[in-house]
């Protein structure tokens, strides 16, 4: 009478695990990759409401402002959440910028920041969105 086994073998158990692990670690770098695009992205909502701020001053005195002050604004560290440190408007590169400093945590290093500057055009206000140390496939998707 021959005895049939059943099971696994060892070989087969071997390249299970290890088509588990090859698959973990690829979701594991797409979910820290989502988790960082999703921190940078709390900074562009948060300055929705400024950029109305200076398009109101431009509208009002045709060039952009300088400051926040100048722009109607609280200080820089007003605006801040769990990813942002501070939102500011300042003249570098250009009058008008608006600039995200970002706070270090698992997802964005510390300084990081991204920057929108703005520009006068015929139908409104154009805003170029660039970033000077964060990583381009981090940018959010208007900003790439």
């Amino acid at each position: 009478m021959i005895r049939q086994q059943s099971g696994f073998t060892l070989i087969e158990l071997v390249i299970s695990l290890g088509i588990i692990a090859v698959l973990a670690t690829l979701a594991l770098t797409s979910y820290s990759r989502h988790s960082q695009r999703a921190s940078i992205s709390t900074g562009l909502a948060l300055i929705a409401p400024l950029k109305l701020f200076v398009y109101e001053y431009y509208i009002k005195n045709s060039k952009f402002p300088d400051s926040n002050g100048q722009a109607g604004l609280f200080s820089a560290s007003n605006y801040s959440n769990s990813h942002v440190r501070s939102i500011r408007v300042s003249a570098d590169p250009a009058p008008g910028t608006i600039s995200i400093a970002y706070k270090g945590d698992r997802a964005i290093s510390e300084g990081d920041s991204l920057l929108l500057i703005p520009s006068a055009s015929t139908s409104g206000i154009r805003w170029r969105c660039t970033s000077f140390t964060l990583l381009g496939n981090l940018l959010p998707a208007n900003c790439r």
